[in-house]
């Protein structure tokens, strides 16, 4: 099985540079689906994301969610942190795991992640990690908090990935907020 993803980023209204962004990053068997929100907004904020990315883009994929987690905490370390949802698909089963207020959900198999509480930089209790064996006509939905939790996956139920990612930016993102949302579909 592979993923079709899609994925859509902007800035908070007025701002220029993004604190949100999003990763599709495959290697071998592994895809990795990342969705980083920086805390605040602007430049600080877009450099702490692409720092995220910067670390995220070397790293191995092959070790699992914990060690990639365990990587961008130590690159984030003394800087103003992030919320990162991250999840790692190796072709039948998907690990993941979060860290403060990103979310994903699933649509199909149940994904029962829940974000651990805490700043990945700063301060983070023990990883909470799932594993969920994924099957065809699964979707997936990754989102910072720049949209609004009560997303309703059903009105995008019938979309390709990238015209989901644009209807649910347009009905859900705040304009008080970086918004990011990922859309991946598990086909054969």
């Amino acid at each position: 099985m592979r993923l079709s993803v899609a994925h859509q980023s902007r800035p908070k209204l007025g701002e220029v540079r993004n604190g949100d962004m999003a990763l599709v990053r495959t290697e071998g068997s592994h895809t990795l689906l990342v969705v980083v929100d920086a805390l605040g907004h602007g430049t600080a904020a877009a450099e702490v994301a692409a720092e995220a990315r910067r670390c995220l883009e070397r790293m191995p994929l092959d070790g699992g969610v914990e060690p990639l987690m365990d990587a961008v905490h130590a690159a984030l370390r003394n800087g103003r942190g992030a919320a990162i949802m991250m999840g790692l698909f190796d072709g039948k089963t998907l690990q993941c795991g979060g860290v403060g207020n990103v979310e994903l959900r699933a649509r199909g198999t149940r994904v029962p992640v829940v974000p651990t509480p805490g700043i990945l930089g700063q301060s983070m209790r023990s990883l909470r990690t799932v594993s969920a064996v994924l099957a065809p006509g699964d979707r997936l939905v990754l989102f910072s908090d720049g949209l609004s939790f009560r997303l309703d996956l059903e009105t995008a139920r019938k979309l390709p990935p990238n015209e989901a990612c644009m209807l649910l930016m347009e009905r859900y993102a705040r304009p008080s907020d970086d918004a990011t949302v990922m859309v991946a579909d598990v086909e054969n």
